[in-house]
């Protein structure tokens, strides 16, 4: 089961229409990088690193500097890739290493899987197969108070019984979509709140109206740097403080968690490290009294990372779901390995992550752009 090769490619696909908008803006396209690694006995093994706003970068590092660092090892070596990659390359901050030996932990799992005949998540140690999973990923951005509980409503009815909405385009009318929804949907459905990375007003207002609406959370209220704005924030017992996908490494994690800054850990498979990394960060949360939820990225390989991390924790808190109708990299040139139906996630018993990925017509029609998804935001 040695690794005899390893590559990978940034791909892009455009949205039709682009989602609302959140606190960072509108996303243009959904970027990610295809990590590929081969076994001697003819396995091919698949992950997703995270673009890091510049995919072409990070496909870069996995195709030069850490090719040495791979080949030749066995699939099952996880662990000592991260040790090799976090000493050779962390001494000036891992950057783009990391998302990086993302792809490369979850390509490695499923190659191994492949090889051995047998699911990540068996070979992980998991025994769960069933999560409840609530609506996240892009959906839910800025709306009116009638269109977001539309919105909601359509989602209960395909099973969802949790959902995560958008706010910081301004505290009246974030308080009333959230107070809308809640009326409409019942004491029963969870509501979660992402700020993503900031309000431009009184956070702490915001987190006294979140508490008595009875939020699940409220999500990366301030940019990672200002910490010690979290752990103020949490001290006051509003409403508890999710963070983790600008979060990075176990030890991060750790030291967030140890200072009280977040009630929910949520790291992404795709940017934390991989596989390895996500099942660190959950025993670190577990053993400190913190959910574990973790952050999802774009298609069906993350998705299946994640749920093979949350198997091997024996976690049975919420999977983030991607509910949008259409995501190619979810259910055509990538799918499987998840099953998201009546409100939960189930993940498949096929070998490796289950999941399928169309080679050609992702190098035909996903061809990756250059540049960051995200546009520059208005002045």
């Amino acid at each position: 089961m040695r690794i005899v090769s390893l590559s990978a490619r940034p791909h892009t696909w455009r949205f039709a229409e682009p989602p609302r908008a959140i606190g960072t803006g509108s996303v243009l396209r959904r970027d990610f990088v295809l990590v590929r690694v081969e076994l001697d006995d003819g396995s091919v093994g698949y992950g997703e690193a995270f673009h890091g706003h510049a995919g072409t970068a990070v496909a870069e590092i996995v195709n030069t500097a850490l090719q040495d660092v791979v080949v030749g090892r066995l699939a099952s070596e996880t662990l000592a890739v991260r040790e090799e990659i976090r000493d050779r390359f962390g001494a000036n901050g891992l950057g783009g290493f990391l998302y990086a030996l993302s792809g490369i932990d979850i390509a490695m799992w499923d190659a191994y899987g492949k090889s051995a005949g047998r699911a990540a998540w068996r070979l992980a140690g998991g025994s769960l197969t069933s999560f409840p999973a609530y609506a996240g990923g892009f959906t839910l951005g800025y709306s009116t108070p009638d269109l977001l509980v539309a919105d909601l409503v359509g989602l209960r009815e395909r099973g969802f019984r949790a959902a995560k909405v958008r706010v910081g385009d301004g505290y009246e009318t974030d308080v009333a979509r959230v107070e809308a929804a809640r009326a409409e949907l019942g004491p029963e459905f969870g509501l979660m709140t992402d700020a993503n990375l900031g309000l431009k007003y009184d956070t702490t207002r915001l987190a006294g109206a979140l508490g008595a609406i009875g939020a699940e959370w409220l999500e990366e209220p301030f940019v990672p740097t200002r910490r010690a704005d979290y752990v103020a924030l949490a001290s006051l017992r509003r409403v508890p403080l999710a963070a983790g996908e600008n979060i990075f490494g176990a030890d991060a994690f750790a030291d967030w968690i140890r200072s009280g800054a977040i009630q929910v850990a949520q790291p992404d498979v795709s940017r934390v490290g991989g596989i390895t990394e996500a099942i660190r960060v959950g025993h670190v949360a577990q053993a400190m009294g913190v959910r574990f939820v973790p952050h999802i990225s774009h298609t069906a390989l993350n998705h299946a990372a994640t749920l093979t991390a949350m198997s091997a924790l024996g976690s049975r808190d919420y999977f983030e779901a991607d509910p949008t109708a259409v995501n190619p990299l979810r259910t055509d040139v990538i799918s499987g390995g998840v099953v998201v139906a009546d409100g939960d996630a189930r993940v498949t018993d096929a070998p490796g992550l289950g999941v399928a990925v169309d080679e050609e017509r992702l190098a035909a029609d996903f061809q990756g752009e250059p540049g960051s998804p995200w546009p520059r935001p208005a002045a």
